[in-house]
């Protein structure tokens, strides 16, 4: 019997619904980032779904996903999406739990109530793909307060005499006056001000940074869905954007020495992956695998992550 759990997750990273034909539609909605105040724990945003029984028509997004990756007509993969519903109801008449891998299971509760409890693997939204829970411990503040003086210290504070003050101002106050005379009958000197050329009045320029060197041999370190490569910034129409095609891309390492992503190709090549060499920039790029349409390139990507040692893969959208 096919297992549907693995269709339905590549479509929610896409959808916002994927409805199963004769069962119920799974809904995904928007969640904001949380934080946890009892131990303190920060999550990013994600998808939260939730099952609705009442959308069960066939709306034929499930059907058609499953004849293009299956390779078969659209009359079999509906035959076939049939018999999986109906071995679904058939184990939950049994009183069965039925389990959707990475989605939920489901279970008959009381008064023969459909109960769906979401189990969610990864996080579906494709804007925080990569980003994992964390904890920050609380940040404890201490007051340093400075004691106030009671009025038995006031009282033994030493009492000043208004007659020494006096005495010390007519001492000071002709000598400050002589002070503040001296610039006036000093003569006065001309000063000029050279003006240095805008050139000359630079110090230093900051030095181009080589980005090269800045590249890794190999992309172990990303961890995100996606990366796009920064190009120099194009003058282009909102029409030309919104009709831009792009070819995607699953990358399992970048080199900036050919050799090196040959070396690649023949490794993944030895492991049943269809590895080809491409080059974007200045760098060689091992692909694993190049889709027209995102939905198939996210499924691709997701079956080759499950793999512990291609973890590190990621998504490079190039336009066409």
């Amino acid at each position: 019997m096919l297992d549907l759990s693995n269709y339905i997750v590549g479509l929610l990273f896409i959808n916002d619904c994927v409805i199963l034909p004769g069962f119920g539609g799974f809904v995904a909605n928007y969640q904001e980032a949380t934080h946890d105040k009892s131990n303190n724990t920060f999550s990013p945003p994600s998808k939260k779904v939730v099952f609705n029984s009442n959308l069960s028509h066939n709306d034929g997004l499930l059907i058609n996903y499953l004849s293009q990756q299956l390779s078969i007509s659209y009359a079999e993969a509906n035959e076939m999406v049939r018999q999986s519903v109906e071995n679904v109801w058939i184990r939950l008449e049994r009183g069965e739990e039925v389990e959707f891998d990475g989605i939920g299971s489901f279970k008959y509760g009381d008064n023969d109530a459909l109960v769906f409890s979401p189990k969610l693997t990864e996080n579906l939204l494709t804007d925080s793909y990569g980003m994992i829970s964390f904890r920050f411990p609380p940040l404890s503040y201490k007051s340093q307060s400075t004691p106030i003086p009671n009025n038995e210290d006031l009282r033994q504070s030493p009492h000043i005499n208004p007659r020494q003050v006096l005495s010390y101002a007519a001492v000071l106050i002709p000598i400050a006056t002589l002070i503040a005379l001296i610039p006036i009958f000093k003569k006065p000197t001309q000063q000029s001000a050279s003006v240095l050329p805008i050139e000359d009045s630079i110090s230093a320029t900051t030095p181009k940074s080589n980005v090269d060197n800045a590249i890794t041999e190999s992309t172990n370190k990303r961890n995100a869905l996606f990366y796009s490569e920064v190009s120099a910034p194009t003058t282009t129409t909102h029409n030309q954007i919104k009709n831009e095609n792009c070819t995607y891309y699953i990358i399992g390492g970048s080199f900036k020495d050919r050799a090196n992503a040959d070396s690649y190709v023949k490794k993944f090549k030895k492991e049943g992956l269809d590895a080809n060499v491409i080059q974007t920039e200045s760098l060689y790029r091992v692909s694993l695998g190049a889709f027209d349409d995102k939905v198939r390139a996210l499924h691709e990507l997701r079956r080759i992550r499950g793999n512990e040692q291609y973890s590190n893969t990621w998504l490079l959208p190039v336009a066409n």
